[in-house]
Parts: structure tokens; C-alpha cells; sequence
């Protein structure tokens, strides 16, 4: 290997365990999961505007999958599935640890991991906004659909498609900015998690990492149904957007801001802790 850092190999590494990934059979999985994301959000949503006679916001599906509890619970679930033998250290792995430092080797599974972040977020973003973009609108406002449609029939505001999108979205911010910011720190989510994952394959400890993802998740998603006070210490109440606002005050209860810096120092923290951590790494007892 390398004794000189070399961001061209940890991107070559990054690419090609991207390759790898993608081709994965397990992916099939994430097909399904876009079907269940169809079915139980995005449809609900359409439905009600046909009903209405009356088109959606383009970006409106999204965010309604976006801030939905139930999906914020299993669509980080899923990505975690996806990545669930990343970083991947077996006999093949072999020939590239040999080429590369382990310095160059960590940033390269981290940039692999933005690179899988990105296109699951991509995924979700296209399959909630493309079947329906033909009936809908592209102004930075809110539908009559997401906004009137409890008035309308006061006896569905209720409902489980009247509450997808709620006031507190759409008396706050605008829908191209509670899309942003949705999708931004969702990838954020991602990414932290995938970084548990790369803590404790470095610590040599890699069998307890899924489960401590799958606790992280479970547990912030349990105090962001309740609101319950200690929701902000888990990444989930900090993806859904939704909870940083109240129905009808400006002043947020979280300030977006505030959860960008959550996410970008603990990731910050736990790839400089691998970085440090990695050089005493065993990389030589890898099993199939």
C-alpha cells in the first residue's frame, strides 16, 4: 500500500464498492419498498386530489412520505437492510486492502456510503414524484388539496389522507423548502447510520452494529410518534420536518438550523474517531 494519502484510490474504492452494491440481489428489496411507499402514502394523496378535481403540488407526495412516522421508521430500516454487510471485509477484499491504507480504505467506505445515501434518497424522491407529475403543479405553493380538503369535508379531516401533510407544514414553509430540507436531512439519517455501521466494523465489534442502527431507529421513531420530550436526542425527530414547527406559531420548536449541526457533527465525530481508531484495525483475520 500507499505510505502517501491518495483521495484518487479512496475514490476508486468508493466507486467500485458502489458497483457492487448497486448489483446486489438484495435490492429487490428496495423495490418493494417503493411499492409499499406508493400504496400506503403517495396514493392516499392522489386519490383525494381526484376526488377534488383539483391537482397537487409535484413535491407534495414526497413530503408527505417524508414526514410520515410510519415510514420514518422503516424506510431507514430498509436502508439499513441494504447495508447491512457494508463495509464489506471477506477473502476477496483482500486483493484492495493490499493497494490501499487504511486511511485512503476509511474514506473511501464513507464516500461509498454518501454515494448509497444519495441514490436511496434519489430512489424514494423519483418513485413518490414522477407516477403522479403529469396532474400536478410546479408553483412554490401549497394545494388546495393539502390545504382545504378537511374544510371541504369536515367529516374525513381525520382521515388518514387528510393528515399526510399537516399545518404544521404548510402554515410554516413553503412545500420547495419543506422538500429540501426533507430530502437533506434524510441523507443525513442515512449517512449517520451507515457511519454506526463503519464505528463498529473499526472497533472490531461489526456483529453489534446492526443492532444499535436498529435501536436508533426504533427508539427515536417511538418518541417522535408521542412527542415525547426526548425525541431530539435521536436522529428520526430531526429528519421529519414536521416536528420542528407548531400548527399555527412561527417560532419553531427546533430550528432547522440546529438539526443540520446534529447531524453534520456526529458524523463529523465518528469518522474522525474511525480515523484515529482504524490505524489499530486487524484487517488480517478477514472471513468469508
Amino acid at each position: 500500500m500507499g505510505n502517501k494519502f491518495s483521495m484518487r484510490r479512496a475514490i476508486r474504492l468508493a466507486f467500485t464498492e458502489f458497483h457492487k452494491w448497486v448489483i446486489d440481489p438484495r435490492m429487490i428489496v428496495a423495490a418493494a419498498m417503493i411499492v409499499f411507499v406508493w400504496n400506503f402514502a403517495v396514493s392516499p394523496l392522489v386519490t383525494i386530489s381526484r376526488v377534488m378535481h383539483s391537482p397537487l403540488n409535484f413535491v407534495e407526495p414526497y413530503i408527505a412520505v417524508l414526514n410520515s412516522r410510519t415510514l420514518c421508521l422503516i424506510m431507514p430500516a430498509v436502508y439499513v437492510f441494504l447495508i447491512s454487510d457494508c463495509p464489506r471485509l471477506d477473502k476477496s477484499s483482500q486483493f484492495t486492502l493490499h493497494r490501499v491504507s487504511k486511511a485512503e480504505w476509511l474514506t473511501g467506505q464513507f464516500l461509498f456510503f454518501v454515494l448509497t445515501a444519495f441514490a436511496y434518497s434519489v430512489l424514494i424522491l423519483v418513485s413518490a414524484i414522477i407516477p403522479n407529475c403529469l396532474h400536478a403543479f410546479c408553483a412554490n405553493g401549497w394545494s388546495t388539496v393539502v390545504t382545504k380538503y378537511a374544510v371541504y369535508y369536515p367529516e374525513k379531516s381525520a382521515s388518514f389522507a387528510a393528515q399526510l401533510v399537516k399545518g404544521e407544514l404548510y402554515h410554516q414553509i413553503p412545500p420547495y423548502s419543506a422538500a429540501l430540507l426533507s430530502f437533506t436531512l434524510s441523507l443525513l439519517y442515512e449517512i449517520l447510520l451507515a457511519m454506526l455501521l463503519l464505528l463498529f466494523q473499526v472497533l472490531n465489534i461489526r456483529q453489534y452494529g446492526i443492532a444499535a442502527a436498529i435501536g436508533i431507529i426504533g427508539t427515536g421513531s417511538a418518541f417522535g410518534l408521542f412527542r415525547a420530550n426526548g425525541m431530539w436526542f435521536f436522529p428520526m425527530a430531526h429528519t421529519m420536518v414536521e416536528l420542528h414547527y407548531t400548527k399555527y406559531l412561527k417560532e419553531p420548536i427546533m430550528k432547522t438550523q440546529n438539526s443540520f449541526l446534529y447531524f453534520v457533527i456526529l458524523i463529523a465525530l465518528i469518522f474522525v474517531f474511525c480515523l484515529i481508531k482504524v490505524k489499530r484495525t486487524d484487517f488480517i483475520d478477514v472471513r468469508e
